[in-house]
């Protein structure tokens, strides 16, 4: 009987935690485990010693340039990162090293084992994309790239969850495109085996907002085009699940942050997703956003935004509605009143939706895609 390929998996907490990277992490761990691999956890840890000087340098950066400083990524902390993990693999029989999002950690690793590196975006995309990755000095960015740009290149594989992504390494670093990969993210929710096909598209119309940050999600987009649409007449309200928005509205119903690991919770997140008919997320930024993969579970048309790696889970025109990143509630309302007129093109929506969720967008066939790659990688170390 041949030996199961052992896969080092480099991460912060372990993979077992379901609360880590909203639940990604864990759903790989279990993706890499029914494809038959032996996955050992290898933790990546910084002494408590480490951890202040890391925070030292920060605030003497600041001080000296008067401007932000990336403390994830710079090459101390890199250095230390690799030297730790180089003395938690020397004694593992490993085959293959895992690495999602741990471009720090690999970058300066001694080791002569493949690396298969996982991710949704770069740092370069990132930068001024997310609001917490704005304000930095040149050169802790030029630092952070570097270390990036040494991680990518030392991987034997790079797996990114978009096009976007994938692309933008490929071109920015100049990666052969060759070892990078799109493999797509799945649902972290359950989601049924089959979709609610007896939904009424003619009577109330519920526009499912599940997120828990209001703002870079859009929700004032959101709610004012759902206002402009109850206005025009439309039976129509946007049910908002995972967080409390800065504002009241008729057109809103709230139910703030519910816990996916509470089964009592997330069998009510099942629900909202079950009895919606759209779910309605104008996102301002996003690499992959989750939710969308749980739409497509449950064959909700989605509405967003084309930005990031949106367009990688929602086909405009099939799977939803996608609008470029200026536009206005009135645009979003003017296109989701054309669907409200044709309900037979909502519900092929709904089934498009479902169909790319049992063909793209499900960890089984992310477990199935990314086994190859180990593999292609583990014959050829």
């Amino acid at each position: 009987m041949p030996k199961k390929i052992n896969i080092g998996f480099l991460s912060s907490q372990p993979p077992t935690n379901k609360k880590v990277w909203s639940g990604s992490i864990f759903r790989i761990y279990e993706s890499l485990l029914r494809e038959d691999f032996k996955v050992t956890w290898i933790p990546i840890h910084y002494t408590p010693a480490q951890e202040i000087f890391f925070d030292k340098i920060a605030k003497a950066y600041y001080r000296i340039f008067n401007r932000g400083f990336n403390k994830n990524q710079f090459i101390i902390k890199s250095l230390a990162a690799s030297r730790n993990l180089d003395n938690e693999l020397r004694d593992k029989d490993i085959d293959v090293i895992f690495a999602p999002t741990t471009a720090t950690e690999i970058a300066f690793l001694k080791t002569g084992l493949p690396i298969v590196y996982f991710n949704d975006a770069t740092f370069h995309q990132l930068l001024n994309y997310y609001g917490g990755m704005s304000g930095f000095g040149f050169l802790s960015k030029k630092i952070t790239e570097y270390i990036e740009k040494k991680a990518l290149r030392k991987s034997s594989a790079l797996v990114f969850s978009s096009e976007w992504a994938a692309n933008h390494a490929r071109d920015y670093y100049q990666i052969s495109g060759e070892k990078i990969h799109v493999v797509k993210f799945g649902s972290n929710a359950e989601v049924p085996a089959e979709i609610n096909v007896s939904k009424d598209y003619t009577g109330a119309i519920t526009f499912l907002f599940l997120a828990v940050d209001w703002q870079r999600k859009g929700g004032h987009i959101a709610l004012k085009a759902i206002e402009i649409l109850k206005n025009r007449g439309y039976n129509v309200k946007l049910q908002v699940v995972g967080c409390t928005p800065p504002t009241t509205s008729s057109a809103m119903e709230i139910i703030p942050f519910l816990d996916k690991n509470n089964p009592d919770e997330a069998q009510k997140v099942k629900d909202f997703l079950n009895n919606a008919h759209f779910m309605f997320i104008p996102t301002r930024a996003d690499c992959t956003p989750i939710s969308f993969c749980e739409a497509a579970g449950y064959g909700l048309p989605v509405i967003s935004t084309d930005t990031g790696g949106v367009s990688a889970h929602v086909e405009h025109g099939i799977t939803g509605l996608l609008y470029p990143h200026n536009a206005d509630p009135e645009v979003y309302a003017d296109g989701i009143e054309q669907l409200l007129k044709e309900p037979s093109c909502i519900a092929q929506m709904s089934r498009e939706s479902h169909r790319k969720y049992n063909t793209e967008l499900n960890w089984e066939i992310w477990g199935k895609e990314t086994k190859k790659i180990i593999y292609k990688v583990a014959n050829t170390k």
